[in-house]
């Protein structure tokens, strides 16, 4: 009896110390509260106090200012941390930091096929359809090419152009576009990424909407200073498209973070120039002299000098950001050059070497466009593949009858 009795005793004397320790907490807990409740008081009545002896409308910030940022309308004031409204579905991101956001495909689950990333940084709220004029990046692949001159009267170079796009061997849909504008010249492929609809809606609505730019010359935004007149159009062109992807990703919770790569190739045949818009990792290279180069450089992080799983993800994307930072590769076109545009399809499955090669030996655009194509399927196919090809000839110059492609060429050489 008597070591149950002492038994029972101990046991209640520690449940006393439990609630005496349970008070304690509970007391300083709302000590804690009272204080915070006490700071919140006095620092919402001195920004009332303060708010107070502001003036009732913003003064207009300056028109330099005003183009290099977005702005809300000229009678509501910018509030010093704008909150996402009510009815937001899909916020934009601004560009801060990187954290390697993968833009994944159904059809990337079952599979190795890599999905495509894309730098990303911290939310933000909806924004107006306004046009951030970036300024170009304007690179000279050739002497001189950046310099704008007059057009004659005349054409003095014509192009030939063949396109074609192909899901590969192991996507289920085709999230590549491509467009072309006759009358302008202009040659347009994008590589879009979101999964689901978002890649190929990004990458449809930024065709499209350059080459509606370019068929209603209409172009929003100031021209470049310092720029050519197409050139400047063409980065207009792109910012255009980025701003409406961007919206359209808001519209739809379902086309939230899709995105895409771009590049957009534009020949004056009368003032003799070729300007190249860049945006992602698909490429535009040129052949001339047998001699084939790259035009473009890829934005990836790994050209930023990131290492590792994220150095093949995305620096820029058009539709992510409100705006987007664009390359222009400027080049002086001559009879004889040929032209490629493609999507990283084409050339993550194929070296530059076998490219080259089927581009050197095959003068015919369509045979080789088909070539290409079947040569990054049985190399895997792990990819959309598109390709433009475009060879400059000139004035004189009269189409070839067509010659079917070999059902099954030859495998190129890489030597």
């Amino acid at each position: 009896m008597l070591v149950a009795a002492v038994g029972v005793i101990a046991y209640l004397m520690g449940e006393r110390r439990a609630l005496l320790r349970a008070k304690a907490e509970h007391e300083r807990e709302r000590g804690a509260a009272s204080r915070e409740l006490s700071r919140d008081v006095s620092s919402s009545s001195s920004s009332s106090s303060s708010s107070s002896r502001a003036p009732e409308v913003a003064p207009k910030a300056s028109s330099r200012k005003a183009e290099a940022v977005s702005v809300a309308a000229q009678d509501d004031p910018p509030p010093s941390k704008p909150a996402p409204p009510s009815d937001a579905k899909a916020p934009t991101v601004a560009a801060s930091s990187f954290s390697g956001v993968p833009k994944l495909n159904p059809d990337d689950e079952d599979d190795d096929v890599e999905p495509t990333m894309v730098g990303r940084g911290a939310s933000a709220p909806p924004m107006r359809r306004v046009i951030v004029k970036a300024p170009l990046i304007q690179i000279p692949f050739d002497d001189l090419a950046t310099t704008d001159k007059p057009a004659q009267a005349d054409a003095l170079f014509l192009v030939h152009a063949t396109a074609q796009t192909d899901k590969g061997l192991r996507r289920k849909k085709n999230e590549d576009s491509l467009g072309v504008l006759e009358g302008s010249n202009l040659f347009v492929v994008a590589d879009g990424m979101g999964g689901y609809a978002g890649g190929e809606q990004a990458s449809k609505l930024t065709v499209q909407t350059i080459l509606d730019a370019f068929r209603t010359r209409t172009f929003e935004g100031e021209a470049h200073e310092g720029a050519p007149a197409e050139a400047s159009e063409l980065g207009r062109s792109i910012q255009m498209a980025n701003a409406t992807v961007l919206e359209e990703a808001q519209k739809d919770h379902a086309l939230a973070g899709m995105g895409t790569t771009v590049c957009a190739a534009m020949f004056s045949p009368n003032k003799r120039r070729c300007y190249v818009g860049h945006v992602g990792d698909s490429r535009c290279y040129r052949l001339r002299d047998g001699v084939f180069k790259q035009m473009t450089a890829d934005h990836t992080m790994a050209e930023l000098g990131v290492k590792g799983p994220e150095s093949q993800a995305l620096s820029r994307a058009v539709g992510i950001w409100p705006t987007v930072n664009i390359d222009i590769v400027a080049a002086i076109p001559q009879a004889g050059d040929v032209y490629l545009l493609c999507s990283d399809g084409l050339t993550k499955m194929l070296s530059d070497d076998i490219i080259a090669n089927v581009l050197r030996n095959e003068e015919d655009p369509k045979v080789a466009v088909e070539r290409l194509i079947f040569f990054a399927n049985s190399r895997g196919g792990k990819d959309n593949i598109t390709v433009i090809l475009i060879r400059v000839v000139p004035t004189d110059w009269r189409p070839e009858p067509f010659r079917p492609a070999s059902v099954r060429p030859a495998e190129p050489d890489e030597s």
